[in-house]
């Protein structure tokens, strides 16, 4: 079985474990954002988020939410948005992401740690 994500990220010594500890109660308590969900499940990548988000403060894109925005943008099918909105809701985020967001952790750092967990 694969190391976690979480016992590879100390291992590396990227983040010490009360980090971890950190992140995960901070992952307890919500729902990572739809586009961080797409970007983990490689249906976009940062620089299509960010478009999308760009999209969303022009006259067109306002007032929608990320899911019809990307749809409208023609970025992921009507599939993988039901599926990216169903790992949403009941995965609460993505650890490597949380780690990010607290600022524990750098994008590279996590896809180098992604990258080693894979090898596992």
């Amino acid at each position: 079985m694969p190391a976690l994500f979480g016992e590879i990220v100390v291992d590396m010594g990227y983040v010490t474990s009360a980090q971890i500890q950190e992140a995960v109660e901070f992952q307890k308590k919500g729902r990572a954002k739809l586009g961080q969900v797409m970007v983990h499940m490689r249906l976009l990548n940062q620089e299509q988020v960010e478009n999308v988000l760009a999209y969303q403060k022009l006259d067109k894109g306002a007032g929608k939410v990320f899911g019809i925005c990307v749809l409208e943008l023609g970025l992921i099918s009507d599939r993988d948005l039901t599926e990216a909105v169903r790992y949403q809701t009941t995965s609460k985020g993505v650890l490597g992401d949380i780690l990010i967001h607290l600022g524990y952790l750098t994008r590279e750092q996590r896809d180098e740690v992604i990258k080693q967990q894979l090898r596992g």
